[in-house]
């Protein structure tokens, strides 16, 4: 994606960035979606309540309402021109989606309140990765799914080559998009040993650590212990 890099990688999407990764970006990575069918919507009851933290322009959140319409849905982001968006995208979900402003490390929410709680794409944005994952085990009731995924530093030069093939730009753009994604997106991502260190100081039952199979992508998934 040839866009002008984050001076930090925590910082807040800027309506730029969000019109950038929502119509460039997030079309590739919406190929990872088989992950949700596989690691978080078998394990919600039905009519569960779910946590989409750093939901972003509300592609996934949009995907999770339509897979399992007896659930309700609250998407958290911290950026102001990505939650408009997805309230715009979701618009027509009523009361079952609502989109807030949240931040991951000190979510306003009760302790075990969501039945299930994901994260796509997010957490390489986290001011603190420990306090993220702490605070989604807090509002997750016992044995609710968790389901966490971003770039993966570790990946593979193939991986990425396909996941920047999927972009929505013309083709003479891919060399200058596979070096921004590995350079400024995944390269500051984490890798799968950052990935399970973080997740050893949570608490899952089935705890998987693993590379999205095909995709330059991470994913860490289990059930709350209890």
């Amino acid at each position: 994606m040839a866009v002008a890099p984050f001076d930090e990688i925590t910082a807040i999407y800027t309506s730029f960035h969000a019109w950038s990764y929502e119509t460039i970006v997030a079309p590739a990575v919406y190929l990872s979606r088989h992950v949700i069918d596989e690691r978080f919507l078998p394990h919600l009851p039905q009519g569960a309540r779910v946590l989409d933290v750093g939901c972003g322009g509300g592609k996934f959140t949009k995907y999770i309402a339509d897979q399992r319409p007896d659930i309700s849905i609250v998407g958290i982001d911290l950026s102001k021109p990505q939650i408009a968006r997805a309230k715009k995208l979701l618009r027509g979900y009523g009361d079952r989606v609502r989109i807030e402003l949240g931040d991951a490390t000190q979510l306003a929410f009760p302790d075990a309140s969501f039945d299930g709680v994901l994260s796509y794409g997010s957490i390489k944005h986290w001011t603190s990765q420990d306090a993220g994952l702490a605070e989604c085990m807090r509002v997750l009731k016992p044995r609710g799914p968790l389901l966490v995924t971003d770039a993966d530093r570790s990946a593979t030069f193939e991986d990425s080559e396909n996941l920047v093939a999927n972009y929505t730009t013309p083709r003479f753009l891919a060399g200058p998009n596979l070096a921004f994604f590995r350079t400024w997106i995944a390269g500051r991502s984490l890798d799968l040993d950052d990935a399970r260190d973080v997740a050893s100081r949570i608490d899952l039952d089935d705890k998987d650590v693993s590379r999205i199979p095909g995709l330059p992508l991470l994913l860490i998934s289990g059930r709350k212990a209890g």
